[in-house]
């Protein structure tokens, strides 16, 4: 049937009116909680609280911009945590037993990080396996891998440059309340970037049309493929970058590093409002959903409460996000 001008602008108006809400919604339950936790507990208040909070998500909202991609364009990728063990131990064991510098190994994480996410897009898109059991092989597979490599210890004497993305400030030897972590200032550029890139690039209308619709995309004429090996390829080199944060924030490259990342990544992305479904989400909303659970997090830890309480309490915000995520794509179809 031929739609009218006013009813093809009602199609297209509709979906970007409920994204809207739905970030609107993250935004006030962020602020509300960032108000009920500082009345609670004194010492959540304040810059220097914030900043560690931001510390503490740098790792995992950097791995969910890779993963936003991936999502939105129709997957998921469950391998991200091994990957970035395997692509931080790799260059490790290189710089403290093979005297590679500091340089070398940063070039190299990034690569093989970015290698492993294309092995994933690959196996996916030429093989055919379902992105869930792709993801799933090389997550095992990598850590594996990586507790192999690393003799299943910590691996100490890296250089000071490969360190300092994860452990350094953008501003050396001014006052602790002004400094910036490096790795803060890192995420924020990934995130501008990322989200000029989603919103007014042609790759970025690729990622939302394969995920809404990949076989139609196909026919119209988008590369579909090669826009499913960018995402994997993002998320895994993302992942690697992770993995060197990480083992400059803890000071070792550790066969453990990225455990449960994966969870984290995908649970800010649901959080944030990315349908698991594909073909809508931001990276805006992205960013506040890993805040949301850092939040969480670090306001419980202030109160003292178990850990274990801790994970029941993000399990309900994901599976709060995920029934609304749900619910909202019944009223669509309605």
């Amino acid at each position: 049937m031929q739609r009218t001008p006013e009813q093809a602008s009602i199609v297209r108006c509709t979906p970007a009116r409920h994204a809207l809400w739905r970030e609107a919604g993250v935004y006030a339950v962020l602020a509300g909680l960032y108000v009920a936790l500082a009345v609670w507990e004194p010492s959540f208040r304040g810059w220097v609280n914030f900043r560690n909070v931001l510390t503490q998500i740098s790792m995992v909202a950097i791995v969910a911009v890779g993963m936003t991609a991936v999502i939105i364009s129709g997957g998921i990728d469950l391998s991200v945590g091994s990957v970035a063990a395997l692509a931080a131990c790799v260059p490790a064991v290189l710089m403290s037993h093979h005297g590679w510098g500091g340089g070398a190994g940063v070039a190299l994480t990034l690569a093989l990080g970015a290698a492993l996410g294309l092995l994933n897009g690959a196996a996916i898109t030429f093989v055919g396996l379902p992105p869930f059991i792709a993801t799933l092989a090389l997550m095992v597979m990598a850590r594996g891998l990586a507790f192999v490599v690393s003799g299943g210890g910590a691996i100490y004497n890296l250089p000071a440059a490969y360190l300092w993305p994860g452990s350094g400030n953008v501003a050396e030897g001014v006052p602790l309340i002004v400094k910036l972590p490096a790795m803060v200032a890192l995420m924020a550029l990934l995130y501008a970037a990322g989200h000029l890139v989603m919103q007014r690039t042609r790759l970025g209308r690729y990622l939302y049309s394969v995920g809404a619709n990949e076989e139609a995309s196909r026919l119209s004429g988008v590369p579909t493929v090669r826009v499913k090996l960018f995402g994997y390829g993002l998320c895994g080199f993302l992942a690697g970058l992770a993995g060197m944060l990480y083992t400059g924030y803890v000071g070792a490259a550790e066969p453990t590093i990225g455990d449960g990342l994966e969870l984290d990544a995908i649970a800010a992305v649901v959080i944030g409002g990315t349908s698991l479904s594909g073909g809508q989400g931001n990276l805006p909303g992205t960013l506040a959903g890993a805040l949301l659970i850092g939040l969480v997090r670090n306001g419980l830890n202030l109160m003292q409460v178990n850990s274990n309480y801790q994970r029941v309490a993000i399990g309900g915000i994901i599976f709060a996000a995920v029934t609304i995520d749900m619910f909202q794509k019944r009223r669509r179809r309605v």
